[in-house]
Formats: C-alpha cells, structure tokens, sequence
C-alpha cells in the first residue's frame, strides 16, 4: 500500500473527523464520507505537482509542461487519476527567477500593490514573504533561495519566487478552465501575462537610485504613496520609473 490513511478523533466523544488523509510526495489525499449535506463519496488532491516531481522534497528548480505532463502521467498510472475527471477548486502559478542583486533587498524596496501595501506573512513551509489578498486570488513575492538553504539544501544562486493563487475559480473558469484537462490544453505559458501584470502592478523603489534626488524621502515612504491622490499617485509613479 502507498498510502497510509488517517482519521482524526475527537478525544472527548470519540466522534471521528469527516474525512480519511493520507501523504505522499507532497501531496495530501482526502476521502470524504457521505454526509446529509454532500451525500457522495469524494476524494481531494491538495498540494504542488512540482514538489511532487521532486519527491515532495522542494520547488526551487525548473518545471514546465513536459514535467507536469510526466507527473500526471504517473499519477494516472499509480492512483488511476483522471485529468478530465479532477475538478479544479484552485490554481497556483508561480515562475522562479534569477535577480541580479539579492532577493531579501528587492522584497525589502517593494512597496505597494498597485495601492495595496505589501503584507509580511510567514508559513512553516514557506517562510518569509509578502503578500496582498484580493477577493479572488492572492499574489506573493518571496526569497525561495533563503527558505530552501533553511531547510539544509546547497542553493549558490539568488531565487525570487513570484507566485499568483487563484482562490475561487470564477477567473479561471472564463477563460474555460474547470479541469485539470482543461489547464493542459490552455498551455502554462498563457499564464506568462497574468505574472507580468503582478509585478507590473508593485510598486517598486530602488533606494540606491532614488538616494540624493529631491524625492528620496517621499518615494520611499509607503505613507506618502498612499495619501496621493489618483493623477497624482499616477504621475509620481511614472517618475520613479
């Protein structure tokens, strides 16, 4: 057996949890009972198919679609896991890049999203990264070559990890997106543009240059970008750039 499921118990009651978990390379496997509310049986698939080409190990290195079209090939063969037959509940994309200076001071001079300020968050299996939630997605900058090296793994180069995760399908599902069938045939690299318009939209202020001008002290504080009006906000940021 390659799983190894669990349940949870409520100690008091001995009430058992409504669903079984298992673990394997990453990914955690669900069962739910039938229950009043949702009367059939269903399994979820949560996790990270890159992690899972890893061994559930990390996601620091390349993966494109020959990987995933790999990974799911073997998930077909090892659980009989159906592409067309796995519904979509939500989507992270994520592409790692190479910075030219350390990531720890690009995070540290971003700013705002678009008016939004950048949030410190922190996760066990994450680390340290900044964030902005909006109603449907999340988007998320973080230093994964510092995250990794805490874990014990040898990385000699910087690693910037810019992340969207659609929450609610709603985007997604306009575009004709509800299974994973349907994500292979829409092809990863349409998603290119929805990461560009994420950085796009961060206000980014690099203090070297900044450092001297007349605006040092405005275009460095978060407050001052915030207090502006819309034309205003708009033509300072032109500036910067």
């Amino acid at each position: 057996m390659l799983l190894d499921f669990c349940n949870k118990v409520n100690i008091k009651t001995g009430e058992l949890g409504t669903y079984l978990n298992a673990y394997y390379k990453g990914l955690e496997i669900k069962i739910y009972e039938p229950t009043e509310t949702n009367p059939n049986r269903r399994a979820t698939v949560e996790g990270s198919l890159h992690k899972y080409w890893n061994n559930g190990e990390h996601n620091f290195n390349d993966f494109g679609i020959m990987q995933i079209y790999e990974v799911i090939k073997d998930l077909k063969e090892t659980f009989a896991i159906v592409p067309e037959n796995c519904i979509l509940k939500q989507l992270e994309i994520g592409v790692n890049i190479l910075p030219p200076i350390r990531t720890e001071n690009i995070l540290k001079n971003c700013l705002l999203h678009k008016t939004k300020v950048l949030k410190w968050s922190f996760t066990r299996d994450e680390g340290n990264y900044i964030q902005i939630k909006n109603q449907r997605h999340y988007n998320k900058l973080y230093d994964k070559k510092t995250h990794y090296i805490k874990k014990g793994f040898v990385i000699d180069n910087e690693i910037m990890r810019i992340e969207k995760k659609w929450s609610k399908m709603i985007e997604l599902n306009a575009k004709g997106i509800y299974t994973l069938e349907d994500l292979l045939k829409y092809d990863l690299v349409n998603f290119k543009m929805d990461l560009v318009k994420l950085w796009g939209n961060v206000l980014y202020c690099d203090i070297e240059t900044v450092k001297g001008t007349k605006n040092e002290y405005k275009y460095t504080n978060v407050n001052w970008w915030r207090s502006l009006k819309y034309d205003n906000f708009k033509y300072h940021r032109n500036q910067l750039n």
